[in-house]
């Protein structure tokens, strides 16, 4: 049986040279091949800046999770971008074409007040983007179990316990249980799900989504793509013998076994952002060793937009659940410090111009294991210290108490709801409300 190797490194072409009529105003850069009608119109669309964005890494990406780099510790798993690390990509982005440098010294005070002006650029994301789906996170509350044709995903659900039954739960909060008896052990499935099966999901009807159809419009990623490098003595510009380590990055290409499997394999996969200010076509560092990755503009309708009566169903519902499409950090743990207050979410998140506020009760709340985030303070030159980060697909389940219009909850589409300023800014805890109906505690 001939051995499989795996697939070549992705490939790239350059664009053709213009013209010299042709060429003003036009860099020459490379971009991946995507072998459609797209690629012409990005290039047309390059000269027009705009805040929604999509980033196609030209390699894998290289994202650690901040443990010490040195000859004890094993290769970083290759690990999805988080909302910092995009951050950082657009910011420098964003200050090469403003022309802001990086002054770190030695003028303090300048350093200081350029690393204010970039810390002070907001953006959202990432998410992910296929030809003009959107996808994102599998929810929490979504379970596999099975496998090949006995593969299914099961809704988890607030119910209160049954008779004779409890938990050590906090005050107040309803155990999530399966909403159906499921015989078996968990199973696989896509980490990504498409955006009409996260809506019809979310919209609670019974099997209204298959493990199937999952597969096939979802995306999960592949084995990490580990290089193995030869360490470099500063001093002598040579390999320093005996000294090799390996790196780890998530692979974004298109995998030929998927497109012959019919899970779009031939569309590539891109990250997809929105930026406070508008930025144009060009190339960026994105990640660890600074690996390129081509940015584009996008039109604003490709960001993600309420269906509509979105939020009319969830004042009929009575309540919402709150599902993270990026990962949260909060001042409580798992739970939002903002509930120590008055249960609402943070100012920023609404509109100057909406209703009041309303109040929220949180009711139940399904969240899977906490991420270890780091990273490098540029302005301090230094490692930030280590975070617990709440993963993406975390749900949280509300009742609305009190009268609510539809209107004060829009503010909470696709906006953060972390505790901190600085961590909306960098777009952690971006958040989507959907309609659900409280139950009642049998307590």
């Amino acid at each position: 049986m001939a051995k499989k190797h795996r697939k070549g490194p992705p490939r790239y072409s350059r664009k053709p040279q213009a013209k010299p009529a042709q060429a003003a105003g036009m860099r020459q850069s490379a971009v991946p091949q995507s072998g459609g009608a797209g690629a012409a119109a990005d290039v047309v669309g390059a000269a027009r800046p705009s805040r929604t964005l999509s980033l196609t890494p030209l390699a894998p990406i290289i994202v650690r999770s901040g443990r010490p780099f040195d000859g004890w510790t094993g290769v970083d798993p290759a690990r999805f971008p988080p909302p910092s690390t995009l951050a950082g990509c657009l910011r420098t982005a964003w200050a090469r074409a403003q022309g802001v440098g990086f002054p770190l010294a030695p003028d303090a005070e300048s350093a200081a007040a350029s690393a204010a002006r970039l810390t002070g650029l907001a953006l959202a994301g990432p998410l992910l983007l296929r030809g003009s789906t959107v996808l994102l996170p599998k929810p929490a509350d979504a379970l596999y179990f099975g496998h090949g044709r006995q593969a299914r995903c099961v809704r988890a659900e607030p119910r209160p316990f049954d008779t004779g039954c409890g938990a050590d739960l906090p005050e107040g909060l309803l155990p999530v249980q399966l909403s159906r008896p499921v015989e078996g052990k968990p199973g696989p499935g896509p980490s990504w799900w498409a955006w009409q099966d996260w809506l019809d999901f979310r919209r609670g009807e019974e099997g209204e989504v298959t493990h199937a159809e999952l597969q096939q419009r979802g995306w999960s990623p592949p084995a990490g793509d580990r290089r193995t490098h030869v360490a470099i003595d500063r001093d002598r510009q040579a390999a320093v013998e005996g000294r090799l380590f390996q790196t780890e990055g998530l692979e974004f290409a298109s995998d030929p076994s998927d497109a012959a499997a019919g899970t779009f394999g031939d569309e590539p996969l891109r990250l997809l952002a929105r930026c406070a200010e508008p930025l144009g076509a060009a190339l960026v560092t994105l990640g660890g060793e600074r690996r390129l990755a081509a940015m584009t503009p996008e039109p604003e309708s490709a960001w993600p937009q309420p269906p509509d009566g979105w939020f009319e169903d969830i004042v009929r519902a009575g309540g919402l659940s709150l599902t993270l499409v990026t990962p949260a950090v909060f001042a409580a743990g798992y739970l939002p410090g903002w509930l120590d207050a008055d249960r609402a979410p943070p100012d920023s998140v609404f509109d100057a111009t909406s209703p009041p506020r309303p109040r929220l009760h949180l009711r139940a709340a399904t969240v899977d294991r906490w991420q270890p985030h780091s990273g490098w303070d540029l302005a301090r030159q230094q490692p930030r210290p280590t975070r617990k980060l709440v993963p993406a697909g975390a749900t949280y389940w509300f009742a609305l108490a009190g009268d609510a219009e539809p209107e004060a909850l829009r503010g909470l589409w696709l906006a953060s709801v972390c505790d901190d300023e600085q961590d909306r800014r960098d777009g952690f805890g971006l958040a989507l409300p959907a309609p659900w109906t409280p139950v009642a505690d049998s307590n």
